[in-house]
């Protein structure tokens, strides 16, 4: 018995043993046969609301009382006021119907080379789906009092809603999407993301690639209002008053809007996007205008003519050269 086991001991700490030894890319390959890793998801993406909290208030006192702006409140993407559903849901297309969202994600390393450093590269692309929709959804500037806080280890959920999903007292909706966004690829090079983390030989985090024909390109496109206040004053139960119209963008003259030179990373300065050179182009249209609310018309007015539409405004045959958009925190 005691043989044996010192057999056991032995083996267990030979230099052979291979369950010790650390496995490259390539090694990995010729014991599994799988040259890094190929991972694919299929879900739906909902959440109920999304928020980004500026902590102390209006920074810029140029023309405001600083002792009465400093409080914290957030922007907050969450479900269209008064509707049933509070949740909002980014799912996949195919054909025209909503399905569960597919991804897929092809995960190779690489020492690199040189003295450029070892890197991560993750191939991402959609997988089984033309294309993404998001639900109605709107965006609200909401106070502290609504907010969820973790304060220590503390964490208090709050909601901005109310009975009948009417948003609470100081919470203001500030833009309305009241239709489905649909975001449909180009069939025969859809959209993907090579992402690099590491020593990026690429020379940037994300490249974008592939193409899209169309964002809300059904019909007149989709409806938003810009939201103002409520056909009864300060009630969100009512329909919303403001500038309304209606966003479609296509690219130009039937061709897809392709996505390659466009990039994103983290650098000192913040989040960057941006494209390199000339993108192809795409046309932008703003369906339907309406500055208030149709049909409506003032005392006092030139003959009470009601209020209308002012009609589409748009640019078409649009290109975008070296642009360069920087997010940084205040």
């Amino acid at each position: 018995m005691n043989k044996k086991l010192g057999y056991v001991s032995v083996l267990l700490l030979s230099p052979f043993t291979m369950a010790m030894q650390p496995m490259d890319d390539q090694s990995l390959s010729l014991a599994t046969g799988q040259d890094g890793l190929s991972i694919t998801i299929n879900t739906d993406l909902e959440f109920k609301q999304i928020a980004m909290i500026d902590k102390d208030g209006l920074s810029y006192t140029g023309h405001t009382d600083p002792d009465n702006y400093t409080n914290k409140a957030g922007l907050v993407v969450a479900g269209v006021a008064g509707t049933a559903a509070q949740s909002v849901k980014v799912s996949g297309l195919s054909a025209g119907s909503s399905t569960q969202l597919g991804l897929k994600a092809v995960i190779d390393t690489d020492r690199g080379t040189g003295l450029n450093g070892a890197f991560a590269n993750i191939a991402l692309s959609f997988d089984g789906v033309d294309g993404i929709r998001i639900s109605p959804f709107s965006i609200y500037a909401a106070p502290s009092t609504a907010l969820s806080t973790l304060i220590a280890d503390v964490y208090t959920t709050n909601s901005m809603f109310g009975a009948g999903n009417i948003p609470k007292t100081n919470v203001k909706e500030i833009l309305r999407s009241n239709s489905n966004i649909d975001i449909a690829f180009d069939p025969n090079n859809k959209p993907n993301f090579n992402i690099q983390l590491g020593a990026a030989p690429q020379n940037r985090m994300v490249l974008f690639g592939g193409g899209i024909n169309s964002i809300c390109g059904a019909g007149t496109g989709c409806n938003m209002i810009l939201v103002s206040d409520y056909a009864t004053a300060g009630d969100a139960s009512t329909a919303p008053v403001g500038a309304s119209f209606d966003l479609q963008l296509t690219g130009h003259e039937g061709n897809p809007f392709a996505l390659n030179g466009f990039y994103a990373g983290i650098e000192n300065t913040g989040l960057v996007f941006g494209n390199t050179g000339e993108s192809s182009k795409f046309d932008l249209k703003l369906n339907n205008v309406t500055l208030g609310t149709a049909g409506q018309s003032a005392t006092g007015t030139f003959h009470a003519l009601p209020n209308a539409s002012i009609g589409n405004v748009g640019i078409t045959g649009a290109s975008v050269t070296n642009l360069r958009v920087n997010v940084g925190g205040m």
